[in-house]
């Protein structure tokens, strides 16, 4: 019974129920759905799309008789929002959008609890006048004002955030004009955790945090491309937080800045383990840090789903099947060597297989291979592992690179004798590598007799599948595409308008694209003459091999990129 006069004002999931907004399945699925990810049930609909949020609003407002106000419409003053602190406008789901004299305006999640109401006047001396809008648009704007919220859910990332902690990224710009701060505060702490779970939110590949003269900045490299991180980090937190970063490592010296660290750093997010490859070298301005983000779940890729066309697959298929020979991988950094060859490894471990890698460091680990690191200032580099590797009795091996000519040739050696040996090669393309191993100093008949296939792979940016629209094909996009006789009769042509999802860049992700060179009979009596990247790359291209840019030409037909992208990456 509620108390005389008072009225017990409905829940979402009445509201739902008695306007039938949803049907039964569509409720259970939805509380389900809510429980499990622990946010609000209309969070849960509208992120199902069971309802539009603009219907949500409007039956939510009338029901509840509040004004409701859709925070994505109007351009809010962060100022404002700072008027009340991080943690308790988060933990209240509750943002200011206006002020007026002693009025503030409050959009909120439930505009009803007037124990919220009260703790946000007695904080801000202000009049609250609420008003009813969705949790995530509270978060964005919050995320906006704040930077990357502390109360992100990760089940365990280094140094757990206290609930409704008052330690905001606000009140560390507060403590700018301090001239050194410890590593063991806990704004330092909170400003790690930030850059991590910022860098997971947005899956970087990699986080750069670098010092100049007058500002110390955070970029992530998302699909290939570096931005700033939405939060500031204040300058004099600089040598702070690269301490910080060289003590979750628990393998750098704190008191060594004159030379250049490694390390590794490993956290659980959503029950995924996912590690940070640490280096940080001295500049003039101080010490500067890049963490190679490795998320284990991106190496357990099907070798199907890396974006070969058919063909290329097929042909790739019959070289890593055979039980011998060396396969290459060429490509610059950052183009998906790696996770290419994990994914092939993969694709032919099988237990009556003993697969021995030596990589330089090991950046995944894969069950049922054995894996080694290579040291090199003890002397044990790639070559001296792979002598160690023949004498373990493998059938297939991987070496991390081939930069020298001793582990080009005992790689080839290896390959002669029994071993499929799985390698990479800095170079720009398939027939490139061939002539950088001839001028490494191995003899032609190692090199035509042992390699049986070398793939050169870049990444382009993937057209965001939220925005795509489809564009016309225009005079001057055709005559690229005649240029390399693709063919156009079933060409789709998408291009990304830009959006929240792909931060306006119209690019969201990325797809590969390959060039394989197979070795044929004639292939491997031409080098036994001559090994010059012009006649490889002139045979290969009259049997069949497909270059990057043709690769990258298809595949933007196929609407999975631009031919701008494929032009600024592969031309």
């Amino acid at each position: 019974m509620s108390p005389k006069g008072s009225v017990r004002r409905k829940t979402v999931k009445e509201i739902l129920q008695d306007n039938k907004l949803l049907n039964e399945e569509q409720l259970q699925k939805a509380l389900e759905e809510s429980k499990k990810t622990n946010e609000p049930l209309q969070s849960t609909v509208v992120r199902l799309k069971f309802i539009s949020r603009v219907d949500l609003l409007r039956t939510l407002s009338q029901e509840w008789n509040v004004k409701a106000v859709n925070l994505d419409e109007i351009e809010i003053d962060p100022e404002t929002v700072k008027v009340i602190p991080e943690a308790a406008a988060r933990r209240h789901r509750a943002v200011p959008f206006v002020k007026e004299e002693n009025v503030l305006f409050v959009a909120m999640a439930d505009p009803r609890d007037f124990f919220v109401i009260e703790d946000i006047q007695l904080r801000t001396n202000f009049e609250v006048q609420p008003y009813l809008a969705l949790p995530e648009d509270i978060s964005k704007v919050l995320d906006k004002a704040y930077g990357i919220g502390s109360d992100v859910k990760l089940d365990k990332i280094i140094g757990d955030l206290k609930e409704g902690e008052d330690v905001s990224l606000e009140k560390v710009e507060e403590k700018a004009d301090v001239t050194e701060i410890d590593a063991s505060a806990p704004e330092v702490e909170k400003l790690v955790n930030a850059i991590i779970i910022g860098a997971l939110q947005q899956k970087a590949s990699d986080i750069h945090i670098e010092p100049f003269e007058n500002k110390f900045i955070c970029r992530y490299r998302i699909d290939g491309s570096l931005m700033e991180a939405p939060f500031q980090i204040p300058y004099s937190f600089r040598n702070a937080l690269i301490a910080k970063l060289k003590i979750m490592t628990e393998q750098m010296d704190i008191t060594e800045r004159r030379r250049p660290q490694d390390g590794r750093i490993q956290v659980m997010a959503k029950g995924n383990p996912v590690e940070f490859r640490v280096n940080i070298v001295p500049t003039v301005f101080g010490e500067s840090c890049v963490m190679r983000v490795l998320d284990r779940a991106s190496v357990r890729v099907d070798v199907e789903k890396l974006g070969f066309l058919s063909d290329t697959m097929e042909k790739l298929k019959v070289s890593v099947v055979k039980p011998y020979g060396l396969v290459l991988v060429c490509g610059p950094t950052g183009s998906g060597k790696s996770t290419t060859l994990y994914a092939v490894l993969n694709s032919i471990n099988d237990p009556d297989t003993k697969v021995l890698t030596a990589e330089n460091p090991v950046e995944y680990n894969l069950p049922g291979i054995v894996q080694v690191n290579v040291i090199q200032e003890i002397g044990f580099d790639f070559a001296s592992a792979l002598r160690a590797f023949l004498r373990q009795d493998p059938d297939i091996i991987m070496v991390g690179e081939i930069r020298d000519k001793e582990t080009a040739q005992i790689a080839m050696e290896a390959a002669m004798t029994g071993h499929l040996v799985f390698s990479t090669i800095h170079t720009n393309d398939a027939p490139s590598a061939v002539a950088r191993l001839h001028e490494m100093g191995v003899p032609s008949f190692l090199i035509s007799s042992s390699i049986e296939c070398v793939l050169a792979q870049r990444l382009l940016r993937r057209v965001c599948g939220e925005c795509k629209q489809k564009i016309q094909m225009t005079e001057a996009y055709q005559k690229i595409f005649q240029q390399y006789n693709i063919d156009t009769s079933n060409a789709t042509l998408y291009k990304g308008r830009g959006c929240d999802v792909c931060r306006g860049t119209g690019y969201k992700g990325r797809v590969g694209i390959h060039e394989l060179l197979v070795m044929t009979d004639q292939m491997r009596a031409l080098l036994l003459k001559e090994i010059a990247a012009g006649p490889v790359r002139e045979l290969a291209r009259k049997e069949g091999m497909r270059t990057l840019l043709e690769d990258g030409l298809i595949k933007a037909t196929m609407g999975l990129t631009t031919v701008e992208e494929v032009l600024a990456t592969a031309q």
